[in-house]
């Protein structure tokens, strides 16, 4: 609240508040021509022409993270597979989960969808525990594994309205819902087909439209290019960029850089179960001087050679 000194008779006197002198004024003890000076700004007016200050506007509050992940480690008898890991992935946001083979990716996915427990730290989706409140935290999540597999001799549509009413969701109108995306990846005229009869690619497909049919607030996504021809690869992009602009987190593994380049803001970079690195692309790229992501981490994931 800003205050005024009041200068009356060569004497200044206060400090006041606007709404002190404004009663001063009133009752005739302040002249209405009296020279009021700001405490703040310095500035002056007559007593009579004041006007309040506007408070500043309050800064918004900060967003928290969908995803926080502080201090987590993980142990399977003496082997320790992933080591302090902390990072943090707001809403909307599309985060590249990097690493050479074994540095830890796949068992830090399993922590987040709460198949493992942590042996150290803590993992939270939207505020929930990714262990403790596993069930609550996979009604928001979607997952793509690296290899979907599928129940034997069930239709690929089966196979989604069987997960729709595992949801919980009205099936007929999940279906509707999803038919525009079966299109747009190219399902529909095998939508009806067993799903174990499908390509590679194809499951890859099925199964990023069970990771989605839920409408999840985060995606987890193992290698979602794996298998894919470049069609579909390019399709993979346009519907990921679309989810994280409906407000959709993605965290997503792969060993292309050019698919982080393109579609990441973000990137997490994990070598033998520690984070090395971890950004906005540019800040990753700049704090290593390098020219590009792939160098970034080709310097901080090489080996010894043996």
């Amino acid at each position: 609240m800003s205050r005024y000194f009041v200068l009356v008779d060569g004497q200044e006197h206060g400090p006041f508040t606007f709404e002190d002198i404004q009663a001063e004024v009133s009752a005739g003890r302040i002249p209405g021509d009296a020279c009021c000076r700001s405490e703040d700004s310095q500035e002056t007016a007559r007593a009579d022409q004041l006007h309040p200050v506007s408070p500043a506007p309050a800064l918004p509050a900060p967003v928290p993270p969908l995803v926080r992940i502080a201090g987590v480690a993980k142990s399977f008898g003496e082997k320790t597979a992933l080591r302090d890991i902390s990072f943090a992935v707001p809403p909307g946001q599309i985060c590249g989960l990097l690493g050479p083979n074994g540095a830890g990716k796949t068992t830090l996915f399993r922590l987040l969808m709460g198949i493992l427990k942590a042996t150290a730290g803590e993992i939270r989706i939207d505020g929930l525990d990714a262990f403790e409140q596993r069930v609550e935290v996979k009604r928001i999540i979607g997952f793509l594994p690296d290899e979907p597999v599928f129940y034997s001799y069930l239709s690929g549509q089966e196979i989604l309205e069987l997960s729709a009413a595992m949801h919980g969701l009205d099936v007929r109108s999940t279906m509707g819902r999803m038919q525009p995306l079966i299109a747009r990846l190219r399902l529909s005229e095998d939508i009806g087909n067993f799903a174990e009869d499908y390509s590679r690619g194809m499951k890859k497909k099925l199964g990023l439209l069970l990771a989605m049919l839920h409408e999840p607030k985060l995606l987890v996504l193992d290698e979602p290019t794996n298998g894919l021809d470049v069609e579909s690869t390019h399709l993979f992009y346009d519907l990921i960029s679309d989810e994280a602009q409906r407000g959709t987190t993605i965290i997503f593994s792969t060993h292309l850089m050019d698919h982080v380049t393109r579609l990441c803001s973000h990137a997490v970079i994990i070598n033998e179960g520690s984070v090395v690195a971890q950004g906005s692309l540019e800040e990753l790229r700049r704090a290593h001087g390098q020219a590009s992501l792939e160098e970034v981490f080709l310097a901080l994931t090489a080996r010894p050679p043996q």
